[in-house]
């Protein structure tokens, strides 16, 4: 990024993929464990804001996903912060 000036942007996207193995879901690999039935494709949406300065961003993204397994009762939902210095 090489902004010359403040300023500002919204952000949104969707993502999908298909999950082989997740060993938090599916358990051990080598031997039997606590298990539970897995969704193999998965979806996400994005919204974010970013402030950007001109040697430096700070970005807010906002991550809603689809049930990971059966019988889940919420969907996730989790939001990171990040900050870019160029330098």
């Amino acid at each position: 990024f090489k902004a010359t000036q403040f300023g500002a942007y919204l952000f949104a996207g969707v993502e999908g993929r298909a999950v082989a193995r997740n060993i938090f879901l599916d358990g051990n690999s080598f031997r039997d464990g606590p298990s539970v039935d897995k969704n193999t494709w998965i979806a996400d949406a994005q919204v974010g804001v970013a402030l950007v300065w001109p040697r430096a961003r700070v970005t807010y993204t906002h991550v809603l996903r689809t049930d990971e397994f059966e019988g889940q009762e919420h969907a996730s939902q989790f939001g990171a912060i990040s900050l870019q210095v160029a330098f």
